[in-house]
This record gives C-alpha cells, structure tokens and sequence, in this order.
C-alpha cells in the first residue's frame, strides 16, 4: 500500500509539473525570516545575497503567522497562511517548509480563515488525499459549534470550509450555523503536521535569517 501511494504521489508531481528539493538550483536556497513571534515568511533567494526572488524562472513565498483566538478560536494551537505566491509547480516545497516549521514552533499549519485561491486549495486537497498518513498527518478541527468534541482546544473557524465563523451580534462574538454541511470533507478544514523530513533534506540550502 505505502508503495502504491509513493508511486500515485510520484505520478501527480510529476503530471503537475511540482518540484522538490532535488530541482533547486545552485545558486537559489529556500530562506525562513521570522519577523517576530507571531509570523514568519518562506521564500526562494539568491544563494549569495538572500534577497528574495520575485521575478524570473523561480519564485515563491509563503507567509504564515499566529490566528487570533478570539476571532477564529483556538484551532489546536495551528499557526495559518496569510499570504502566498509562487511560480508554477514550485508552491509545494514551500508549504512542506512551512507546515514542518509551524509543527516544530506550533500545533501544525492550516489555510487562511478566509480567502483560499484555487492554486491554494489544489495544495490543501494534494496533501489530504495523497500525502495523509504518509509524511504528513492530517487532523479535523471541530468548528465553533462543538459539533465533533466537547473540546474548546480544537475549535475552529472553518470560513473557507463553508463551515461555522464567528460574526457580531450586539457587540458579541456568535458562531453561525455552517453553509456547507459537508464542511468537515473539505481539506480546509483541517490542520496538517509533518517532520522535518524536506528541512534535513535541503540541508545548507535552508538558511534562516
């Protein structure tokens, strides 16, 4: 079985034309800026300078920084996307940083609690249908109803999802009923963990600033 998904895997990167750390160049590293504690940028940069690239054959940056628990509940402690670009078929390696640095530094990495592009959302699906169970670890939050536990820990916004946000009703914070009742399928409303199996992989091409 673990064979047979490895060989699917292969094939939709390959299909998709998604890249892995064997295809960056010599003269490009993938660089982690936290900017303070409670975000942190991912981003392709000139292997002598550390300038992020913009432009050019490759490109990409993923940002990512701590939720309010306030407006999205606590969501089991996972950091979210806030931000994210990336030349065709180079997203991916980005996000495998991403997720590993957010299990390392917090309870894993979900999408952003309100808008998910397209290219995005392929991500979230790739990960749930054909990376689960296989070096990444995929786990259902509960929405801010309590519908799936009795736990607050693992409540979450799941806006993306279709299912239940918080919105204000006479200066009070209440969770409305989801759009989508198939909101828990969806790969946006879970969170992922995965070690730092890509990090070890890129060795000196990984330089945090």
């Amino acid at each position: 079985m673990k064979l047979l998904r490895e060989t699917i895997r292969r094939l939709i990167l390959e299909g998709d034309g998604m890249k892995t750390s064997a295809d960056l160049p010599e003269d490009v590293v993938i660089a982690i800026k936290q900017q303070d504690e409670y975000q942190a940028h991912f981003y392709y940069a000139d292997a002598e300078t550390y300038e992020e690239l913009f432009v050019g054959p490759l490109y990409g940056s993923v940002q990512i920084y701590e939720p309010k628990v306030e407006l999205t509940g606590n969501c089991s402690g996972a950091w979210m996307v806030g931000g994210s670009e990336a030349k065709s078929g180079w997203g991916p390696l980005l996000y495998d940083i991403a997720i590993e640095w957010a299990t390392q530094n917090a309870g894993g990495l979900m999408s952003d609690r309100g808008t998910v592009s397209a290219s995005a959302r392929k991500v979230w699906q790739y990960y749930q249908d054909v990376r689960a169970n296989d070096d990444v670890q995929v786990h259902q939050l509960d929405d801010l109803r309590n519908t799936l536990t009795d736990e607050e820990k693992d409540n979450c916004d799941h806006t993306p999802a279709g299912g239940s946000y918080y919105k204000y009703v006479r200066n009070e914070t209440v969770p409305t009923e989801p759009k989508n009742p198939d909101w828990q399928n969806s790969p946006l409303s879970k969170r992922y963990t995965k070690a730092p199996t890509t990090m070890d992989e890129l060795g000196d091409k990984l330089v945090r600033l």
